[in-house]
């Protein structure tokens, strides 16, 4: 037997429902398009790796791009650039710049597709969404497990030591866009089980909606969406009032009433 609700009761149940589902929506794109700013700031800045007190030398390398000291304008000089790959130090360099390059484009992709909710389905947006972010998160994945493996760059020895080599930094730091790279991963597939996680909940309220029984969200004409009531026609309202026939003969004026007044009857007897 179906468990029976009270309006009111399922009114106040719905409304809180869909007030913490479209905080934790609003949460999501708001971490979604913060994520896709720290990655591309990831992706152009040179501050994976580099120097330390301890290091012989001075410099820090990014994805594609790696700084040394200038003496003579007496700051650091940049080169490489991820629109021409033989600028890049080395294979493991070029494929963790390809990596770390398409996840910050599918980012930005996704940061657009939340336009989409005002014009497709809300449940294709969100496994659209997180789709991306799935493989957002393979990729930095990908790209940081390979930059390790080209340390062994003669201007990262120079700067880490001879000591240095595949997965093995010398004498140099870890840098804090490597480090944010780390939490990219994990922010990434985070944002992308929430998305589905999302996609599967709006899908039950619009299979709920959209289905003949009336559930606790439609009750009283209570939409899915909003807390407004649904427009409904009016069906005017006819009273029949049942008519009375009185016998004429039976009906007495009010005027024709004789009224009793207290003392008018007479104790007079003939």
């Amino acid at each position: 037997m179906e468990q029976q609700y009270n309006p009111d009761t399922a009114r106040i149940y719905h409304f809180r429902y869909m007030r913490e589902y479209r905080a934790v929506c609003v949460l999501w794109a708001v971490l979604t398009i913060i994520w896709a700013t720290f990655n591309v700031v990831v992706f152009v800045q040179p501050q994976w790796i580099g120097d330390s007190p301890e290091s012989p030398g001075y410099g820090h390398h990014g994805v594609y791009k790696y700084c040394y000291p200038d003496n003579l304008a007496l700051r650091y000089q940049c080169d490489g650039s991820f629109t021409d790959f033989n600028s890049i130090l080395n294979d493991q360099y070029k494929a963790t710049t390809f990596f770390v390059g398409v996840s910050a484009l599918l980012m930005l992709i996704s940061v657009a597709a939340l336009l989409l909710f005002f014009c497709f389905k809300k449940t294709a947006v969100f496994i659209l969404v997180g789709i991306l972010e799935l493989v957002t998160a393979i990729f930095m994945f990908l790209a940081c497990v390979i930059y390790p493996a080209g340390w062994d760059n003669k201007q990262l020895m120079e700067i880490c030591g001879e000591s240095s080599g595949p997965y093995n930094m010398g004498k140099c730091n870890i840098r804090w866009a490597y480090i944010l790279a780390i939490l990219g991963i994990f922010d990434a597939a985070i944002l992308a089980v929430l998305a589905f996680f999302l996609a599967s909940k709006r899908a039950k309220i619009e299979m709920y909606s959209s289905s003949g029984a009336v559930t606790k969200s439609e009750l009283n004409g209570f939409g899915a969406e909003t807390m407004s009531k649904r427009s409904m026609p009016i069906q005017p309202a006819v009273l029949a009032v049942p008519s009375v026939h009185h016998d004429p003969r039976e009906s007495y004026s009010e005027y024709s009433q004789v009224q009793k007044r207290p003392g008018s009857q007479s104790n007079f007897n003939l």
